[in-house]
């Protein structure tokens, strides 16, 4: 079906102006694309910078630490470096029983609390790398470092080099397993990878040839996984399944069953074939992986324009709306070659634009499960200083974290309602990812959002901390009104991109004053201070939340 797009603005550079300010409805947008939102402090802080916080913002996102690179604590209890990026052989056993099983459910329990737990701190990269983990899929594995290194390099490469992330996310474990690499052969070249590298992470269906699948996969032959089964008691290899070193990415050399070194023609070009020293699988090691950037070269040279309309494509989507206009794609694809494939290049250049600031095109895209919560939690800058993490691991054993958990939310609890309504961290529903946009809507997952938001919304009205929470939050907003008709304005215009008629925003009005006599507001007994305003603020949240216009972003 043919769509008509009617988006206005162009790539050039957004500057302020008395028809178009910077004001906070544009700070609440960029804030909502970027991030899931922000805290009022950090919108308000916004409307002094101008749009030149787009660099600061992309920049500080890139040069935040990465996982596991420091050492952080809170009130010095917790530890968030990742400790099994190198496992010890010992977590395993070779009749892979459930205790042992348990310990690496734990482990990643722990890493999706991390994920989130960096969505709702830091937001940015950490959104960022959910759009990274869903254009390179792979699933979650039984082995905790893999699974780190994975979301590692989605972190490292989010804002970085297209074409280096495409050639690191290649060699790593989850993906030499999820798409058979690791079992690839001169023998018999397994090309499930090779296929997905053209289609799904590169150029795009239409662009290559089934000749071209064969040939990339005959590329890629003898890349594996080191492996070794360990007895927990000797701790002596007693088989091949489980990896010695995890995450050592290993080479196989010559030979039937390692790599295949002849003539590979690939996209129209060649790749010539070559002779390791015989036996030495240093040299043959050298020579693969010449081929491999290769390879890749060639892609990038060959498809250049394929690609850059196909991720950029992407990031559009997943950003702004689910039918970029094609001057604006060209224009995206252009900076993406221009650029050598930078990515944080290209979202400069879309979120500096004069498009990016046109009105009609906010709130265009819909949310998923995970933006849902995050944008409800950084919205409402429900954080109270500390981080989210609810336990922590010793000696493989799970213990309650022994900070005050009043304090805290249950990003664990995040995790399962979210891969319950089909958004599971580390595990799309399939090699292309989920479809997105409309896709997060139906019957199930609708009503199942209002459940959990609703259950997030009042779940810990009872604890004094979040009490004072939503108390605080209005007087924020609203600079401590005593008018809820304002103050509930402030609140939707918070949670909702788009401008609500008249009548809906009066039956929020209604819903905000019901819990209160009416003569309490006319007589001027009711402020921000009054008891009952924290359940004020759920009720009205519980009906925000089943507003449609409040699915979107």
């Amino acid at each position: 079906m043919a769509v008509t797009n009617c988006l206005k603005g162009s790539l050039q550079e957004y500057v302020p102006s008395p028809s178009k300010p910077w004001n906070e409805k544009r700070v609440h947008h960029l804030y909502n694309k970027l991030s899931n939102g922000a805290p009022n402090s950090l919108i308000k802080a916004a409307l002094n910078n101008g749009p030149g916080l787009v660099d600061y913002l992309l920049s500080s996102a890139k040069s935040h630490p990465l996982p596991g690179e420091v050492k952080t604590t809170v009130t010095g209890k917790i530890d968030y470096t990742y400790p099994w990026k190198e496992q010890a052989a010992a977590d395993y056993d070779p009749n892979n029983s459930g205790a042992i099983l348990d310990v690496f459910y734990q482990k990643y329990y722990y890493l999706v609390q991390m994920w989130l737990n960096g969505m709702v701190q830091e937001g940015l990269r950490h959104k960022l790398a959910l759009f990274w983990s869903n254009h390179f899929v792979t699933n979650n594995t039984n082995v905790p470092s893999w699974n780190f290194q994975y979301y590692y390099l989605l972190h490292k490469n989010a804002l970085g080099n297209f074409k280096q992330f495409v050639m690191d996310i290649g060699r790593t474990p989850n993906m030499l397993i999820y798409l058979d690499g690791a079992y690839s052969y001169a023998i018999n070249p397994n090309e499930n990878y090779a296929r997905e590298l053209l289609e799904l992470f590169t150029m795009g269906v239409g662009n290559y040839t089934e000749d071209d699948v064969a040939e990339v996969a005959r590329s890629m032959t003898g890349w594996t996984i080191e492996y070794n089964y360990f007895d927990t008691v000797s701790k002596q290899s007693v088989g091949t399944y489980l990896p010695n070193k995890v995450g050592e990415f290993k080479f196989r050399g010559a030979g039937n069953y390692g790599h295949d070194f002849g003539k590979k023609n690939i996209l129209g070009k060649s790749i010539p074939a070559a002779s390791p020293k015989s036996g030495d699988l240093a040299d043959a090691t050298r020579i693969a992986h010449i081929e491999y950037q290769a390879l890749h070269d060639l892609i990038f040279t060959e498809r250049k324009e394929a690609i850059a309309k196909f991720i950029c494509k992407k990031l559009y989507k997943f950003y702004m709306y689910e039918f970029p206009p094609d001057d604006i794609l060209n224009g995206l694809a252009q900076v993406f070659i221009s650029s050598n494939w930078d990515i944080m290049t290209v979202l400069k250049t879309l979120f500096k634009s004069e498009h990016f600031y046109e009105e009609e095109n906010m709130g265009l895209n819909i949310k998923s499960h995970i933006d849902t919560v995050i944008h409800y939690y950084r919205t409402a800058s429900l954080k109270n200083g500390e981080d989210y993490f609810l336990f922590q691991i010793n000696n493989n054993a799970r213990v309650r974290d022994p900070l005050n958990t009043k304090n805290l939310h249950p990003l664990e609890n995040i995790y399962f309602e979210c891969a319950n309504l089909g958004q599971n961290l580390f595990n799309p529903i399939n090699v292309a990812g989920w479809p997105g946009y409309r896709s997060w809507l139906n019957e199930f997952t609708l009503v199942n959002r209002w459940r959990f938001m609703r259950s997030q919304i009042d779940g810990y009205l009872s604890y004094p901390a979040t009490a004072t929470r939503y108390r605080e939050f209005l007087k924020e907003i609203s600079n401590n009104s005593k008018d809820p008709d304002f103050i509930v304005r402030k609140l939707i215009e918070y949670f909702i991109p788009v401008e609500m008629p008249e009548d809906i925003i009066l039956n929020a009005v209604d819903s905000f004053k019901s819990l209160v006599p009416l003569n309490y507001f006319n007589d001027g007994t009711w402020t921000l201070d009054y008891v009952d305003v924290p359940r004020q603020y759920t009720t009205l949240m519980k009906y925000i939340i089943t507003l449609p216009e409040s699915n979107l972003l």
